[in-house]
C-alpha cells in the first residue's frame, strides 16, 4: 500500500496525531500546519486559534518536508504499543517551525545535532488488537 493510500484510509485512533499529514495533489506528504491569516502566525500541529494574536482564521499550510534536526533524546520506556527504544526529537523545519516527531533511525547511532531530515510517515508500533500506530517521522536526507 502506498503512503499516500496509508494517509488517506487510515482511522484517526490509528495516528500519533490525526489530521497531522496531508498528501498534496502532486502525492507529496507534508505536515499539516496552520497559517494564521491575520498575523501570519505558522505553526504545527494546525491550531483552532492563533497563539500569537488569538485569531479564529487558521488556514491549512503544507509545511516543508526538510529541515534539521536541533536536539534529540532516546525514548526506552513508552506508551503500550509503541516499539522500544525509539529516538524523539525536535526539527526545525526549513520555514523555522519547530516540530516534535520521531526519528527514524538507529538509536544507538542517531544523526549528529544540525543535520538535515526528511519528513516520512511510518509505523511506530501496534494496537493491541494489531493495528499499526502511524506517525509523522523524520529520517536522515
Amino acid at each position: 500500500m502506498a503512503v499516500k493510500a496509508k494517509v488517506a484510509e487510515l482511522p484517526a485512533e490509528q495516528w500519533t496525531v490525526p489530521g497531522a499529514v496531508m498528501t498534496l495533489a502532486s502525492g507529496e506528504i507534508r505536515l499539516r500546519g496552520g497559517k494564521c491569516r491575520g498575523c501570519g502566525a505558522e505553526v504545527f500541529p494546525k491550531p483552532k486559534v492563533c497563539l500569537a494574536c488569538w485569531s479564529e482564521e487558521i488556514e491549512d499550510d503544507p509545511l516543508p518536508a526538510t529541515g534539521k534536526l536541533y536536539a534529540f533524546t532516546v525514548v526506552h520506556v513508552a506508551r503500550k504499543g509503541w516499539r522500544t527504544p525509539y529516538v524523539i526529537a525536535y526539527v526545525d523545519l526549513d520555514n523555522g517551525v519547530r516540530v516534535s516527531a520521531p526519528l527514524a533511525c538507529d538509536p544507538n547511532a542517531p544523526p549528529p545535532y544540525d543535520a538535515r531530515v526528511r519528513l516520512k510517515v511510518g509505523e511506530i508500533g501496534r494496537t493491541e488488537d494489531g493495528r499499526p500506530i502511524m506517525s509523522h517521522q523524520f529520517e536522515s536526507a
